[in-house]
C-alpha cells in the first residue's frame, strides 16, 4: 500500500467513523455494533479494494500503456487495421510478457517474428518498389550489424541457427525506425485494397536472372561458399557467412528492378 492509498483509506475511515459516531449519538446504533459495523466496513473495504478493484485497475492500466505504445507505431496501426486476429495475438503476447516482468519495450521487440511471418506472406504479390526497398533496409541492417564482428550480423541473418538478435537494441534508432517505417509501406501496399499484382515468373527465369550473380559470388569466395550447404558445422566461418551474404543481396539489388524483385519474390516469400 502506497502512501496516496494510506492517505485514502485513512480519510475513509475517518468519514465512516464520523457517520457512525453520529448514528450511536442519536441512539440509532449501539456502541457494540457500531464499532462491529466500522470494522466491518474497513476490512470489507480493504479486501474488496485489494482483491478485486486494484487488480483490475492495474490491469486496464497495463494495457491502456501497451495500447498507447502500439499506437505510437505505424506499423502496428496498419496490422490492427488490416489483421485484426493477428494483432490481438501480439497484444496477448505482449501482456503475457509485462506479466513475466518483462520491460514493455522488450516484449514490444519480441513479436517481430510474428511481423516477419505476415510480411513473407505480403512479399509474394508485393509491389517491385516495396520489395526492393524491403531489401535495401534489410542490406543497411546487415552491413551495420557486419561492421560490429560481435556475430550479431550472422544471427540476424539466420536466427535458426543462433537464437536471432533483437534488433532494437543493437541497430541504431534512425535505422530501427526505417525497419519499421518501411515493413509499413509494404503492408500498405499489399493491403485489401491493392488491385495490381506483380507478374508471375517461373522458376527457370529466376534461375536464369540470378546467373550473373552466381558466376560473381563463385569468382569470389569459391569452396567457401560450401559453408552454406549446413550453417550449423562447428567450423563455418559466420564473419564470412554474412560477408558472402552481404555480396549476395548487394548483387540481386543492382539488377534491373523488376528482375530483383521477382528474384527477391521467390527467395523470401511465402504463400497464404
Amino acid at each position: 500500500m502506497n502512501w496516496n492509498e494510506v492517505m485514502v483509506w485513512g480519510i475513509s475511515g475517518a468519514v465512516m467513523g464520523s457517520l457512525i459516531g453520529a448514528l450511536h449519538k442519536k441512539g440509532k446504533i449501539g456502541r457494540v455494533p457500531a464499532v462491529t459495523l466500522f470494522l466491518v466496513l474497513i476490512i470489507g473495504g480493504n479486501l474488496l479494494w485489494g482483491g478485486v478493484i486494484k487488480p483490475r485497475l492495474a490491469g486496464n492500466s497495463e494495457e491502456q500503456k501497451i495500447d498507447q505504445a502500439l499506437a505510437a507505431l505505424p506499423l502496428y496501426n496498419t496490422i490492427r487495421m488490416q489483421e485484426p486476429a493477428l494483432y490481438a495475438q501480439i497484444r496477448s503476447h505482449i501482456l503475457t510478457m509485462k506479466k513475466e516482468g518483462k520491460p514493455q519495450q522488450e516484449a514490444i521487440d519480441t513479436v517481430k517474428p510474428m511481423v516477419s511471418a505476415l510480411l513473407s506472406q505480403r512479399i509474394s504479390h508485393a509491389p517491385d518498389a516495396n520489395v526492393n526497398q524491403a531489401m535495401q533496409v534489410n542490406l543497411e541492417e546487415m552491413q551495420t550489424l557486419q561492421a560490429r564482428k560481435d556475430g550479431s550480423c550472422f544471427k540476424f541473418l539466420y536466427p535458426q541457427v543462433s537464437g536471432g538478435v533483437n534488433t532494437a537494441q543493437v541497430l541504431p534508432p534512425e535505422l530501427f525506425r526505417k525497419d519499421l517505417d518501411t515493413m509499413n509501406d509494404l503492408l500498405l501496399a499489399t493491403g485489401s485494397g491493392q488491385t495490381a499484382m506483380p507478374a508471375p515468373v517461373s522458376t527457370e527465369k529466376v534461375v536464369q536472372m540470378m546467373a550473373p550473380v552466381r558466376e560473381a559470388l563463385a569468382s569470389m569466395y569459391g569452396e567457401q561458399l560450401q559453408m552454406f550447404n549446413d550453417l550449423t558445422q562447428p567450423d563455418v566461418d559466420r564473419e564470412k557467412v554474412c560477408e558472402i551474404s552481404v555480396s549476395l543481396y548487394s548483387g540481386i539489388l543492382a539488377l534491373r528492378p523488376a528482375e530483383s524483385a521477382a528474384i527477391l519474390r521467390v527467395m523470401l516469400g511465402k504463400n497464404n
